[in-house]
This record gives structure tokens, sequence and C-alpha cells, in this order.
């Protein structure tokens, strides 16, 4: 199929038998990686940044300077193997044949397709069952179901009936040794697939599979969300907890447990610095009010909160509250849903991270439980509801209006707000040994702390690590953090137990490419299957959808390796601790799953398996198509996003600002997530101080106060009118 340029009188017989009509860019780039062994690491698509094409004499050249002139390889899925061809020269280096491209694994395969399937470059039509049968080497039949259930809601199945045929033996295996009914056994796994996908919001109804007989359903028909919550196991040692609680924890404790004890209801703000105890104050009140055997509904804005509560949900998926929220919006439930029979049972309902949402998402839930309560008059139809969190945190939208004005759209803005009872906590318990390191959390996160003409803060010399302005400043912030590494990349605790911090997703990536390369195990890499949804003319080339990376997104080329310790992209399972944030490490691939373990909270040693999901950007203007990109909904975690860390304690805490931070809160949250200040690290990029002109320098009045160090100030953004309005 090479492309042949030749004069329209030339005869076509000798323009075929000439040497140059079986050359062509392709198959000198074969050659050249045969002569050249250092060249075999380079992508046919970079060539031209390493070697230059002489068109005459049809070879590539090396080039003495190195730069990019563009990709050279492009073609769309309607051109069959010709696209097939160049997605595997996207990916694959180092080819030095036709056969040597389609050689994978030692086997030639007999198409350019084929090749793409095995190397796992393209989608084949029975993804989702090698999925299952990879996965049935070595799950009980529990996780098999629960992996079944979660291909059905997130996988998009053509086939679902054929998927349960197939599959229905090995996820039945347990149910068949203490039964003899085929039937019989058929209807428990379809039971307990129902109740899965009930805790994920869906119905089996809507899925092609047999028929239930309700006659061998043990629940006699009570609501899932009802029998989740009245199950919900809690620690025995936290009833204990009550008895430890400080001045402030005891007063909110005792206020709230009367509320609930007289039935009616009120609205409740626990506002606290990040270590003041919010989470014991909750468990605390979580364990008294369940073993009286009522219920409480325990939910965060974020999955990471959720995991430290028993029986936490986050907020959207357990009130159904739409993802897009506008004023006057209801909940997605109806009056005769489990969800709105578990609200007018519920005893409490616990809000954590409340600082973190939108208003409109509270608003929403106070409209939903006036109208299943026909309470109109009262806010959330007379439930007790505790909300809880901290306005010096990173909030959901702070901005200045035209006129400078602050525009918030966080719970203090909401007219529900002037109805809640303050219940403040001062006496930060996470760093109670450092009470100076408590003082100044306090005035990072109040806008108190002294600054210069600039609005930069000085930072503390002895957690501030020396820079020089090369890239071994990264590497020095790495091993403070993560030091002996090669001894303890198998210890889960470890590798949980500390962090890197930083602002944009860009510096979140590079220190985990950096980690990840530490790492001494074989590497694993996941490409994911991009596509324009909206684009039939294919206008939008396949290695243009794989460079990109949208905020929330995993990576088009996931680099994994035994042991790394990843964190979750989505609401997977968020009932059984699988929600966007959960904290996991990576204990085994296969080419269609992969086997992780949940290290953080109270799923905390639970074995998951993780399918490939279509995932879309949360903002849907942000490309003029629909993009979908089809992966493991999962990233690296050596390092994260500071808005990502809120709600968490991370014992050992490092931060990399080679910028600024560009919003309220963002300082104060990086510098909170540590138990001391002995356990955290500052990484500012060293930048050369400007010069000042004579005029300034003669002029006392331009310098109110000196400027402090550039090595160890930064700046602190706070808007105040939040904190006080």
């Amino acid at each position: 199929m090479h492309r042949v340029a030749f004069n329209a009188q030339a005869d076509l017989k000798n323009v075929v038998s000439s040497e140059n009509a079986s050359k062509s860019m392709l198959t000198e780039y074969f050659k050249a990686n045969e002569k050249h062994p250092w060249a075999r690491h380079i992508l046919y698509k970079d060539f031209p940044g390493s070697f230059t094409w002489e068109k005459k004499k049809k070879f590539w050249k090396r080039r003495v300077e190195r730069f990019q002139i563009g990709r050279i390889v492009s073609a769309n899925p309607a051109e069959g193997e010709r696209y097939y061809l160049c997605v595997l020269l996207n990916h694959v280096p180092g080819k030095t044949s036709f056969e040597d491209l389609l050689t994978v694994d030692g086997v030639v395969c007999g198409s350019f397709r084929e090749a793409g399937e095995r190397l796992g470059l393209i989608e084949a039509d029975n993804t989702l069952d090698d999925c299952l049968t990879e996965a049935e080497q070595w799950a009980m039949p529990c996780s098999l179901r629960r992996l079944f259930a979660t291909i059905l809601v997130h996988c998009e199945p053509g086939d679902v009936r054929g998927l349960w045929d197939r599959h229905l033996e090995p996820m039945s295996d347990d149910y068949r040794r203490t039964r003899t009914s085929p039937n019989e056994v058929e209807q428990m796994v379809l039971l307990d697939i129902r109740g899965m996908l009930q805790s994920m919001g869906k119905d089996i109804i809507d899925f092609a599979l047999p028929t239930i007989n309700d006659a061998f359903d043990p629940t006699e028909g009570e609501a899932r969300e009802i029998i989740e919550e009245s199950t919900v196991e809690f620690d025995e040692s936290d009833t204990k907890l009550s008895s430890s609680l400080n001045f402030e924890q005891r007063a909110a404790y005792d206020e709230i447990l009367a509320a609930v004890e007289c039935g009616d209801g009120g609205i409740f703000f626990v506002d606290g610095p990040g270590g003041t105890g919010k989470t014991f104050l909750y468990r605390a009140m979580l364990a008294k009010v369940r073993r009286e055997g009522k219920i409480v509904i325990a939910t965060a804005t974020s999955g990471v909160a959720t995991s430290i509560m028993p029986g936490g949900r986050t907020a959207h998926s357990r009130f159904k509250i739409p993802l897009s929220c506008d004023d006057g919006a209801s909940c997605s439930f109806t009056k005769q849903s489990g969800t709105a029979k578990l609200l007018r049972m519920a005893s409490l309902i616990l809000w954590d991270e409340a600082s973190m949402t939108k208003r409109q998402a509270v608003e929403a839930l106070d409209n939903s439980m006036r109208d299943i309560m026909g309470i109109r008059d009262r806010p959330f139809g007379g439930k007790t509801v505790v909300f809880g969190g901290d306005f010096r945190q990173v909030l959901p939208v702070v901005r200045r209006g035209s006129r400078g004005q602050i525009i918030d759209a966080s719970l203090r803005s909401s007219h529900l707000w002037k109805s809640m009872r303050q219940l403040r906590l001062i006496t930060n318990m996470r760093a109670h040994n450092d009470t100076w390191f408590t003082d100044y959390l306090l005035r990072v996160g109040n806008g108190t702390e002294e600054a210069d003409d600039q609005g930069n803060i000085l930072l503390l010399d002895d957690i501030c690590l020396p820079s020089i302005g090369e890239v071994d400043d990264l590497e020095k912030l790495i091993d403070h953090v993560f030091p002996s590494l090669d001894d303890n990349m198998a210890d889960s605790s470890y590798m949980t137990s500390r962090a890197i911090l930083s602002t944009t997703n860009d510096n979140v990536d590079k220190i985990n490419i950096r980690m990840i390369e530490r790492f001494h195990r074989d590497e694993v890499i996941y490409h994911s299957f991009d596509s324009a949804e909206d684009d039939p003319y294919g206008y939008y080339a396949p290695e243009f959808l794989n460079g990109l990376t949208p905020n929330g997104l995993p990576p088009h080329a996931l680099k994994l390796k035994l042991n790394c310790p990843v964190i979750l992209l989505r609401n997977i399972d968020p009932a059984n601790g699988l929600c966007n944030g959960t904290r996991l490490v990576v204990r085994g691939f296969e080419r269609n799953t992969i086997d992780a373990e949940i290290v953080i909270g109270q799923h905390a040693g639970r074995r998951v398996f993780l399918p490939r999901v279509p995932l879309c950007p949360s903002d849907n203007d942000m490309f003029p198509f629909k993009f979908k990109r089809k992966q493991f909904p999962i990233r690296l975690s050596f390092a994260m996003m500071i808005n990502k860390a809120q709600g968490q304690t991370i014992p050992i805490v490092g931060v990399y600002l080679p910028n600024p931070v560009f919003s309220h809160g963002q300082l104060y949250v990086a510098l909170s997530r540590a138990t001391a200040k002995r356990n955290i690290t500052i990484l500012i990029q060293k930048e050369k101080p400007k010069e000042k002109s004579n005029k300034q320098h003669n002029n006392p009045k331009k310098h109110k106060r000196p400027t402090v160090s550039l090595l160890t100030s930064m700046k602190n953004i706070v808007y105040k009118e939040v904190l006080t309005g």
C-alpha cells in the first residue's frame, strides 16, 4: 500500500520495478532500527525528532539538531488495517520489519488488528468476557458477582445475557456446594447481584437477565438501603469514645444527641480546623445512636472522608444528588424509593466535609426531604441533620466579582446557613504535642499570619528544603518523604502513610512518573481506548485523543508496577469502599483486570477487581466534541493534588510548590495534612529575585515591610469575607 509518485507519461512496469517503489518512510524506519540500536526506543511518529527524511534518496539521515517537525502517521478507523498499523506504530518502538511488528510474545499475528488487540491497544469484541475469565482464575464467587455487577453498571456491555450464561457457573460455585437445585442456585446468584446493583443505584430489571422469583428472597421485599444501614457494623470500642471527648467535643455530642432523643430535629454545623477531632466526634455519635437500634446515615462530600466512618457513603451517591445542580433542584429519588424510606426512618443524618460542596447540593437534599416528610415549613422536613467542615480549606467556588466583591457558592451562602446551630471545635488533637505548629496553622488558615507587600508569608526554615533550582531538588524531596523505598515497596502502610502534595495535575504527574521509575518491579502499561463520540467523519485522529488528559481522567498510558499505590477516580461501588478518592495498592495484573487492595478506612484489606470503564470529563464544554476514554479508573497516588487531600490525615507529607498556590485555602490544606511540624517537608523552587530600581530603593514609603526570602515564603490566599460571612 505504498504511495508512489511518478510522471504521467512513465511506463508503469518501469515505475513498479524501480528500487524506489519498494521504499517508503516506513520501510526505511525499519532499516534504521536494524542499523542503529540506540534508535529503537523512538516511536515512528517521533522519528523526525532524531532523523531527517532525505526525500530524493529515500532514506532516514540522522538529524544534527534535534527538534520535532510533526507527526507522520495518522489514519481513520474506517481505513481498516492501515488504521491498526498506525495504532501499532504510535505505541510500539524499535520494530525492524512488518513481520516483527506483527509479532507479539513470540507469536506472529495474522493481522495488525490482532496484534493491536493482543497488546491491549485496540478494544477486542470479547474484552468483558476476558475480564471475567481472568478474574475467575483467583477470585472468590462473591467477588466475581460484584465484578459482574460493576461491568453491568459501568462498562456498557452489549450482550448481557451472553455474559450471564457464560459465567454463571464460576459465579455460583459457593451456592452449588450447599444447594442441589440449579434453579435455586441461579436465583440466589440473581438476588445477590440485584442487591449489589441496588447499592450502585441501579435496578436489575434494567438488564437482560433471568426473572427473579421473590419466593427465594429472604429479605421479603425490604428496601436494600434500609437493610444496608440497619446492618452496619461498628467497632464496640467506638461506644467508649464518648468518655474521651474533650470539652468542646462533649458539648457538641450532648447537644446533637439531645435533639435526636427528643425527635424534634435540628440543623447543626460542626466547624473545626483540620485535626480538631471531628471524625472522632462523629464515630462516638454514630456508635451511640446505632447501639440503640436507630438508623444513622453517615455521608461525606469526599470519598476519602467516608472511608473512615463506619457505614460511610458519599453524599451524592447516598442522596442521589444530580452532578449538575442548579438553584431549586431536587434529588433524583422518588417518594416510594428505598432512599426515601431510609431517610424517613433515619434518626440522624451526618454530612461531613460539607464545606467542600456547593450550596445547591445541600439545598437539593433539603427540598427533597421537605417533600418526602410532608413538612414544608421546616428545614430537612424536621430531621436532625449534622454538617461538618472547615471553611479555611479549599471551597467549591470562590471568586471575586466585577466590582471586587467575593462571590461564594459554598454552604455559607445558602439560605439554610442561618438555621444552623454552630458548634465550634478549636483544640487541635492531631498536633496536640506541637502547640506552636497548631497556632501557626490557624493563623495561615485564617489569613492572619504576617505577610509582606506581595502577600507572601514566611514559612518555617526547618520545614523548607533548600533549593538550588535544579532537577535534583525534586529528588531530594522524594528521598525525604519516601526514605528507604527499596526496603518498603511491599509495605502498604508505608506507602499510604506518606504522600507528596502539589497544586496542579502536571506537577503531580511528574512526581508520580519519577516514583514509579524507582520501583524495582516489572512495569505494566495499560493503554486507553479513546474516541470522539460525535465525530462520524473521523476528524480527530486517535493519537490526538490519546494525548489528552482532562482533569479527573486517567492517562492514556497508565504505567503500573506491583504494590504501587493508586487512587480511584470514580464512585464504582460506594457501599463497599470503592469511592472517588479511595486509596488502593495494586496486587495483580491481567490484560483486562486489575487486582487491588483497599488500604485506607473501614474497608482496608478488602481485595477488589477493577475493569476498564468508559469515562468522560466532568466539564462537558472542555472540548468541541464529546470525549470518551475507556481505561482503568485509577491514577498513581505517590503524589496527589492538594485539593484531593482534603479530609485526609497523612502522617508524613511533602509539599512541592514550583509555582505559587492559586486558590483560597490551598496552602492551609497542604500544611494541615501532617500530624506535626517534624513530619512535613516543603520544596519551593528557587527563583532569582527581581532587581529593585533606584527609584524604589531610594523611596522608603514603597517598603512597609521587608520582603521575606524567596526560598521560605509563599502566597497565602485567604478570602476573609468567606470566613466571617
